[in-house]
Formats: structure tokens, sequence, C-alpha cells
């Protein structure tokens, strides 16, 4: 294995032509920043998402689904269950599986009509086919968080 090396912009002497040469083999790497995310910005996006399913909320909850939503947001231990990972590529603006989740306590606490997976996933996913993540729908939580899930729904319930 070759030996890389960090050349400062003081030490960077190198020509055009070499540049381009080390980019055709292969040899040129850039780094990139890494993007932060905020937990708000999360939030937002997982908002969004999940107002695309607002049709199914129940009448006991109609009035403070926004306020119960607010409060999960803000909860310490779900907040590892929404926020991106480092290893999770394909879940860029949040987690969905973690999400699914909860969606799925929530129904299962009336907080949502009691539908099928594929309906609560053709409006979330709207695509032609399933998707990956409608049966994460029917798995809901680990038990402790779905403890924490159902205190919630609780304290909005008219």
């Amino acid at each position: 294995m070759a030996k890389e090396r960090i050349v400062p912009p003081e030490d960077f002497d190198v020509k055009l032509e070499q540049l381009k040469k080390a980019a055709l083999e292969g040899r040129l790497i850039e780094r990139l920043p890494e993007e932060i995310v905020t937990p708000e910005e999360v939030y937002n996006k997982i908002r969004l998402y999940v107002d695309r399913i607002r049709v199914y909320v129940t009448p006991a909850f109609s009035k403070n689904i926004d306020s119960l939503w607010d409060e999960i947001f803000h909860c310490e231990e779900l907040q590892d269950s929404l926020m991106p990972s480092n290893k999770a590529r394909k879940f860029k603006d949040f987690n969905k599986y973690g999400l699914m989740g909860i969606i799925c306590v929530l129904r299962n606490n009336g907080v949502y009509e009691v539908y099928s997976d594929t309906k609560y996933d053709a409006l979330l996913e709207p695509m032609e086919t399933d998707s990956r993540y409608r049966r994460f729908l029917g798995r809901g939580l680990r038990q402790d968080l779905c403890l924490k899930v159902r205190g919630i729904a609780k304290k909005y319930k008219l």
C-alpha cells in the first residue's frame, strides 16, 4: 500500500499537469467537509413527512397532533431513533426506520386510524411499488421507547 501525505498549502508547488495525471490514475483524493445537521432541521423534515398522514389522525388527537410530535422530537430518549447516523447512508434527512416504529406505536395507541401498512406507505412513500420501509410500520420500537411514546400519547388525548 502506498504511503499518503497531506500537503500543506505553503508546500504546494505541483504543476497542473501532474494533478490531472494523478486524478486520471485515481491517486487524487479530495476531502469533503462533514455536513452538520441540526436537530431542528431534522425535525422540520420529519414534520413535512408525517404531515402526509395527517388525514389518518383520529378525532381524539386532531387538535393536539402538532404538540404531540413536538414532545416526541424533544424527548431525549427518542432523539436517537430519529436522527440520521453516519452508518446509515440511506438516511440523509432522518432515520425512517425509527420514525416508522414511532408511527406504529402511535397508530396502536389511537393517535392514527388503524389501516393497513400499505395505505400508510402509499402516503408516506408515494411510489408505484411498496417501499422497503413499509414492513417497519408494523414492528414498533424497543419496549422502553414504546412506553415513552405511549406516555406522551396519553397526555394529548382529548
